[in-house]
């Protein structure tokens, strides 16, 4: 905590559910929780695997003790994942409530298209632009303009030709 009572900047907005994250932070985010997840099964896997060879009380004790370790550790994975995604869904003018979808995992045969489907929603869906319900634009756009790539070019040939003297047009 700083000296306003608030956590810190670092952490601000990682285990909260309110406001918004577009695409780019969210994905890496996702990649992270991967590696993060990845490498410490890794660890945590060598290190059980080692203690079990001692066939001792404190052998065991040590694998118990990693193994809750490698628990809460999970779990806070899982608990920022959410978050992270209740985020994007906000940036989608989406209620958090839809990441029940990702409970069709449990259908069989079919769950996992359409939960593919629905991550890669979250993936490259373009954000709201401007303000919505949950908050401010994290990419700081005003709302009602059109942001894609034709637009933009023909703003900018738009300003170029405005800035051109008379004579230069004829």
């Amino acid at each position: 905590m700083n000296k306003n009572g608030k956590g810190g900047k670092f952490m601000a907005g990682y285990f909260s559910y309110e406001g918004r994250l577009n695409r780019w932070p969210y994905f890496l985010r996702y990649i992270g929780c991967i590696v993060a997840n990845f490498v410490l099964v890794i660890i945590l896997g060598i290190i059980a695997a080692i203690m079990s060879l001692f066939d001792t009380v404190i052998g065991y004790l040590i694998v118990l003790l990693i193994s809750l370790v490698a628990l809460v550790i999970g779990l806070a994975i899982i608990v920022f994942m959410l978050m992270q995604s209740i985020q994007r869904l906000h940036d989608l003018d989406k209620s958090g409530w839809y990441l029940l979808i990702r409970l069709a995992n449990f259908i069989p045969l079919i769950g996992w298209i359409i939960v593919l489907a629905f991550d890669l929603y979250l993936f490259l869906a373009e954000g709201t632009a401007g303000p919505n319900r949950f908050g401010p634009d994290p990419l700081g756009r005003e709302a009602g303009r059109n942001y894609n790539a034709a637009s933009l070019n023909s703003e900018v040939v738009d300003a170029d030709y405005e800035n051109v003297d008379e004579n230069e047009k004829q």
